[in-house]
């Protein structure tokens, strides 16, 4: 019999698809900037939300390292899976191309029919989606870094991630802080400090296969998790407004060490969250196609066209607060919906494929 997968990680999956969209709602969305403009409790409110939103890519990369670590090394088992992935990264490519050649051309960013193609075409090596190419290629990583995961005892494990957490870290906070400015430096080291890259997301990666190798398994999820997963936002923040205007990266960056604790209690809150529910787990295996539709260039730009905090009167927090969670839902359930319908198709057509083979035979 098939095993059913706990609900309580993929909740936290679509938390993370919730969040992702918020994190575009300030960024593209202007809400932001819109905030800050009337400062008090409504700016205050937006600095906060702006980083409690940040750990959302960080947890899937997290929930990735925290289900694959325990997978034997077998390529054709996992480039199938990594091929399923690319199927789904592709098909967007594809159709959110021709959206921008025929739907919607002005969405083409002065970008020449021929070079939509091409990047169409080859969604990966082009970053159509930096997010998918990382992801992609962490997970052509993934196999040989579970041998050393996988082999080496809980002390060495514990030394391995205290060393590439100061390298992949706490090196990149500390050199992008005046302070200690002349003592860290950056150079050779300014990819990672955003955490938008394949290395970090092997980083990331590796701190889910330690909790889902020596992770303790509790019967209910420890709450004392979630308040720590909270109360490092709140440190953020606090950082964020003592500090200034020279936090402002730092703050936001994936490998910030609160946002790297954030996402580590975050997973050790709902690894333990044991319920089963069809509904969630095929809402969660959504994930992917939600972000590759709602983030495409040309969805991007007709979205947040027509979804602009910028002319917005912002003064009101509650007002402001149902709008985003307004907003993140809607584009959730209509990616979520388009997904859907997408795996279906290719439901079809594989069983058709799969009937015309056997035909032949």
């Amino acid at each position: 019999m098939e095993k059913k997968r706990d609900s309580g990680i993929e909740m936290l999956r679509i938390l993370a698809m919730l969040m992702v969209i918020g994190v575009h709602i300030f960024a593209y969305g202007k809400y932001f900037d819109r905030a800050c403009e009337y400062k008090g409790v409504v700016a205050d409110s937006a600095h906060f939300l702006k980083l409690f939103f940040r750990p959302a890519v960080n947890i899937f990369v997290i929930i990735t390292g925290y289900f694959m670590v325990h997978a034997s090394f077998n390529l054709k088992k996992s480039y199938g899976r990594l091929l399923s992935i690319y199927g789904v990264i592709f098909f967007y490519s594809v159709i959110t191309g021709i959206i921008a050649l025929t739907i919607s051309p002005s969405s083409k960013n002065d970008l020449s029919d021929s070079v939509i193609i091409w990047k169409s075409l080859f969604p990966v090596s082009s970053q159509q989606w930096y997010f998918l190419t990382d992801y992609f290629f962490m997970c052509l990583f993934a196999p040989f870094l579970n041998i050393i995961l996988q082999k080496i005892d809980k002390r060495e494990y514990q030394a391995f991630i205290l060393l590439t957490t100061f390298i992949m870290v706490i090196w990149p906070t500390l050199y992008s802080l005046k302070p200690f400015s002349q003592v860290f430096s950056g150079y050779g080291h300014n990819i990672l400090a955003s955490g938008k890259n394949v290395f970090s997301f092997l980083y990331i990666y590796a701190l889910g296969g330690y909790v889902g190798l020596y992770g303790r398994e509790n019967k209910r999820p420890r709450f004392i998790y979630l308040f720590l997963a909270i109360f490092c936002v709140f440190l953020n923040y606090v950082a964020w407004m003592s500090i200034g205007a020279d936090y402002d990266i730092v703050g936001v960056n994936y490998t910030n060490p609160l946002i790297v604790l954030s996402t580590v209690f975050s997973l050790l809150f709902f690894k333990d969250m044991h319920f089963y529910s069809k509904i969630v787990n095929v809402l969660a295996s959504t994930t992917i196609g939600i972000y590759a539709f709602h983030e495409s260039r040309c969805m991007r730009d007709f979205i947040w066209q027509r979804i602009n905090f910028g002319k917005m009167d912002c003064s009101n927090l509650w007002i402001n607060l149902f709008w985003i969670i307004l907003v993140m839902l809607l584009i959730f359930f209509f990616g979520a919906t388009i997904e859907l319908i997408r795996k279906q198709v290719f439901l079809l057509v594989g069983t058709i494929f799969h009937k015309i083979r056997a035909g032949e035979k």
